[in-house]
């Protein structure tokens, strides 16, 4: 049987972002699991901001690569910061430009399910971010993991080494990862 694939979307525009810390954990622990990850951090992606004009032009490898592995992918895990009470501007641009995904057959993340991680600053921040992330999925008619995840305090929880300090976070993530491979076991068969 075909190893389970999963991409693994997200970052922020930060030199240190500890979104990407938590998709690079996130993808550990999926690769434990048997999954085989792919890692897009939108910083890398170097996209210009998304119009239709934009989307029809565009000659990118980067993002040209990841729309390949999208396509051919069992499931997803998005993590996203929360600026002002929403998903940044580079993740949703990100996504924007996941309208070639329409082409699809069938289109975009269909019946596919979807991690969702938002960091938030502050001690209860990133619900609004985790809720506007599952409105994405489900109109990108993928299936949003139920074990989905608002993290406040996001910029705290990594030491100086990189290394996650919150055993709770670290279980949450783990079970999301769980949920996520299972999910895209059942739904792929």
């Amino acid at each position: 049987m075909k190893k389970i694939k999963i991409v693994c979307l997200g970052g922020s525009m930060e030199d240190n972002s500890s979104t990407l810390s938590i998709l690079n954990y996130s993808a550990k622990k999926l690769n434990e699991l048997g999954a085989e990850t792919y890692i897009a951090d939108i910083k890398k992606l170097d996209l210009p901001i998304f119009s239709y004009k934009a989307l029809k032009n565009l000659k990118n490898a980067k993002f040209s690569k990841l729309v390949k592995e999208m396509s051919t992918a069992d499931g997803y895990m998005f993590a996203c910061p929360e600026y002002h009470g929403t998903v940044s501007s580079a993740f949703k641009n990100a996504i924007d430009f996941l309208e070639v995904l329409a082409a699809n057959k069938p289109p975009y993340l269909s019946l596919k399910p979807v991690g969702c991680i938002a960091l938030g600053g502050a001690e209860f921040a990133g619900h609004s971010t985790l809720n506007t992330m599952i409105s994405i999925v489900h109109n990108l008619r993928g299936v949003a993991a139920p074990n989905s995840m608002a993290i406040g305090y996001g910029s705290t929880i990594f030491n100086k080494k990189g290394e996650l300090t919150s055993e709770v976070i670290a279980n949450r993530l783990t079970r999301l990862a769980s949920e996520l491979y299972t999910l895209a076991v059942r739904l792929r068969d």
